[in-house]
């Protein structure tokens, strides 16, 4: 599968805007918010959408396959655990565009949502993201327990978090594998 770099996924972006006859907003995640907004350079797979792919954004996204001849997959992600007020708190990116306005997460709130797969590759763009955009444990953590009620087994997705802290701020690990319930 081909993997696509932040100077395509702006070409193939700004394509869309470029395509679209009215203003469409989408609130990007994954690896394109990551490297749209917080300088990781890792090459991502697609553009991952918090909202619904359709109508004249869909139809834009197809214009713009064929005018810049990258086939980047834009969809709505299937499954994805976020901060409960993380809307509250989205960042615009590319805000040159004429009628596409692209919202991602702020920083806090994408490294949780990577860190609920933690993946290596998730866990290395969340490194990536600190060394650009240093993030606080304190929020980090105060998010995870107050606005996540993440799917799946508390104690893995524990273990993700502490693999988080692990890497970022390997000298709170104790403190707040103390902090952190045995079961999330």
């Amino acid at each position: 599968m081909r993997t696509f770099l932040k100077d395509e996924l702006e070409r193939f972006l700004e394509a869309v805007d470029q395509a679209l006859a009215q203003p469409v907003e989408v609130i990007v995640i994954g690896g394109t918010a990551a490297a749209l907004h917080y300088g990781v350079t890792r090459a991502t797979h697609d553009i991952d959408t918090w909202t619904t792919v359709q109508g004249d954004f869909a139809a834009a996204t197809q214009m713009a396959r064929v005018s810049t001849g990258l086939d980047i997959p834009v969809t709505q992600s299937g499954v994805a655990d976020a901060p409960h007020d993380f809307e509250s708190r989205l960042e615009r990116v590319l805000p040159h565009f004429d009628r596409l306005r692209i919202w991602v997460p702020e920083k806090h709130d994408l490294a949780l949502m990577k860190a609920m797969r933690a993946y290596e590759h998730d866990l290395q763009a969340i490194e990536e993201i600190h060394a650009h955009a240093p993030l606080d444990l304190d929020t980090l953590i105060g998010r995870f327990q107050d606005e996540m009620t993440p799917i799946g087994d508390p104690a893995r997705i524990r273990g993700n978090i502490l693999a988080v802290v692990e890497r970022l701020f390997p000298e709170a690990v104790e403190d707040v594998a103390r902090r952190l319930p045995a079961g999330g």
